[in-house]
């Protein structure tokens, strides 16, 4: 199912700065609902990670320069603020977003407020993020990306195939992401954009 995109789909969007103030914001409330009182401990830690990542960050130059040769694009991402995998790769993306600002002009949707657009890119059958659609300026799809570098996405199949909890996989999962140190979402975004320069 393909999506028709629009201008003010893109103009409505989130900046990061404005994402992450979002999410301070929903913090700095009392949550809406029973779900939303579930999922605040996540963002909570999310929101600490993210702080983290932010600074420590550093867009590989393999990744700059092929960010150099390719045309000025749209970089959509459907995230939420309780999910794991965006406290990892989102802060990433906004870090490639700053390495490249004329190349690139990020933008955020909320999955949940977005589901027509989710149900077009799904993984697996499940709407699965973060996940990044690289947009040209007139707005065709260019590619994806997510929700997690494809080693990963290996591992998750393999444990929920075991029968893991999500209890027992969140600190696997971390231990990756911590050993990886960004190499592989890296690698694979070099090989996005260098689909569509």
């Amino acid at each position: 199912m393909a999506f028709s995109y629009n201008q003010e789909l893109i103009n409505n969007a989130f900046t990061y700065s404005a994402y992450r103030q979002h999410l301070n914001n929903e913090l700095a409330q009392p949550p809406k609902d029973e779900s939303a009182e579930k999922m605040r401990p996540y963002t909570q830690k999310n929101v600490a990670l993210m702080d983290q990542f932010d600074t420590a960050y550093q867009v590989s130059d393999r990744l700059k320069a092929m960010l150099q040769e390719a045309p000025p694009t749209i970089w959509l991402v459907l995230t939420e603020g309780w999910c794991g995998d965006a406290a990892f790769n989102v802060p990433l993306l906004a870090a490639v977003e700053k390495a490249s600002p004329e190349k690139i002009k990020l933008r955020f949707l909320l999955r949940d407020n977005n589901l027509e657009l989710m149900d077009a890119y799904l993984t697996d059958g499940g709407r699965s993020i973060p996940k990044l659609i690289v947009l040209s300026e007139d707005l065709q799809d260019l590619g994806t990306w997510g929700p997690r570098p494809a080693g990963l996405q290996i591992l998750m199949q393999r444990w929920k195939a075991e029968g893991l909890t999500l209890k027992e996989i969140i600190p696997q999962v971390h231990a990756w992401y911590d050993a990886d140190a960004t190499h592989s979402a890296q690698e694979e975004l070099t090989t996005l954009v260098q689909s569509y320069s």
